[in-house]
């Protein structure tokens, strides 16, 4: 799975900036989130729907929330910064906030109003137009 090779991979290494996978996309005086590229949004994406099935769902959901939360810290932190309660708690109000069609997973677009993105446009045209080369993109905007 995804998700474990950048376990052991950040384990070895120490890097992905100290095993918190979001804490890359923060700006490390103001801790606030980065605008994302396109290319950067999806590798959040994949980073965090291991099983590839299209939905940030269950443990990823889980995961993404914590780390989403506990990127802010600038150092590493353990699971004791999101007790299980604040999880539970921060899982209602952010399907709430961002599960649009209330089906308790998160889709692409729906992750794309949380994340702050340059290319939000780009991002979605091409998650729904998958295109190999720039003349396709011109035959698909004609």
């Amino acid at each position: 799975m995804k998700g474990e090779g950048s376990a052991k991979e950040c384990g070895k290494s120490g890097t992905l900036d100290s095993c918190n996978f979001m804490r890359q996309f923060r700006d490390l005086e103001s801790r606030e989130l980065k605008q994302l590229t396109a290319a950067q949004f999806m590798e959040v994406w994949d980073h965090y729907d291991d099983d590839g099935n299209g939905f940030i769902e269950g443990t990823e959901l889980d995961s993404f929330l914590r780390e989403f939360v506990s990127s802010v810290n600038q150092t590493d932190c353990g699971p004791e910064v999101v007790s299980d309660v604040m999880l539970l708690e921060l899982r209602e109000c952010f399907l709430e906030a961002y599960d649009d069609n209330q089906d308790g997973k998160i889709e692409i677009r729906e992750l794309a109003q949380l994340l702050p993105m340059e290319e939000n446009f780009l991002l979605l045209f091409r998650f729904d137009n998958p295109l190999d080369s720039s003349v396709e993109f011109m035959k698909v905007r004609t």
